[in-house]
């Protein structure tokens, strides 16, 4: 299997991923964050891991991996997407990196909590929003979960 992190930070989900795949998958982890990719590297280096791929990427510009088009079973956008403020490009790239059956699973934060620690409620995208986003991509959900009190989740499909 061959995943992308997209907005990986430090690594949280890059790494138990490439742990997952094995040696016959790739995780492909993407940042605009340099300093953070260096850790993320060291971090799978240390762990003798030889399947995560580092690129600094400005996920909201469509096309910014330059990873080819198609080739992906999947992409992790976790707790990124409600800060971006051209999250339709960030969706859009992830969906034109992916395989036809290709996976998206999206974690986001609900909009309706007052938390001190999360993104202001006027930043975040609401779930139908984000559907709707990935609906006129061609995206389609195949699944809904809850990953917490605070968070939504959703599986989509290309």
């Amino acid at each position: 299997m061959h995943i992308a992190d997209f907005g990986c930070g430090n690594g949280q989900f890059t790494i138990p991923a490439a742990h997952i795949v094995g040696a016959r998958g790739s995780v492909r982890a993407i940042d605009l964050n340099a300093d953070v990719l260096r850790g993320v590297d060291s971090q799978a280096k240390s762990d003798g891991l030889a399947n995560v791929e580092i690129i600094t990427a400005d996920l909201e510009n469509y096309g910014s991996t330059n990873i080819a088009e198609g080739i992906l079973d999947a992409v992790l956008m976790i707790s990124n997407h409600s800060n971006s403020e051209a999250q339709h490009n960030m969706m859009r790239e992830a969906s034109r990196i992916l395989k036809k059956g290709g996976k998206i699973f999206l974690i986001e934060w609900l909009d309706g909590n007052t938390i001190p620690f999360a993104p202001a409620i006027s930043a975040r995208v609401s779930r139908e929003t984000t559907i709707v986003n990935a609906n006129s991509l061609g995206l389609t959900v195949v699944d809904e979960f809850r990953p917490g009190r605070y968070h939504y989740g959703l599986k989509l499909q290309k």
